[in-house]
């Protein structure tokens, strides 16, 4: 009997796991905040709450010069050398 409940257990823990992976993907096209890479290359990620607020990020660069760029809320793609990319503090006006 110890040897069946034990396996119930383990079934039910496993269909809760393969359930949670089916929640999780689903919300795959939610907003990454900050620095993340894709497939297709380096992105940052700007979450913002109303009021809106573009900010200044500092983004760092291999084997290139780093740069500043102003961005709005949303997701922005980087340069392809880009391997960091964060917010410095300042605000500024992205149009």
């Amino acid at each position: 009997m110890k040897l069946f409940r034990g396996l119930m257990v383990g079934a039910i823990a496993a269909t809760a796991m393969v359930g949670a992976g089916s929640a999780a993907s689903a919300t795959t096209n939610q907003l990454i905040c900050g620095f993340h890479m894709e497939s297709d290359g380096p992105w940052y990620g700007h979450c913002d709450a109303p009021p809106r607020t573009d900010v200044v990020i500092f983004v760092d660069q291999y084997l290139a010069a780093d740069y500043k760029m102003c961005v709005r809320p949303g997701d922005h793609k980087l340069k392809p050398l880009a391997v960091n990319a964060w917010y410095i503090g300042q605000l500024c006006d992205a149009g």
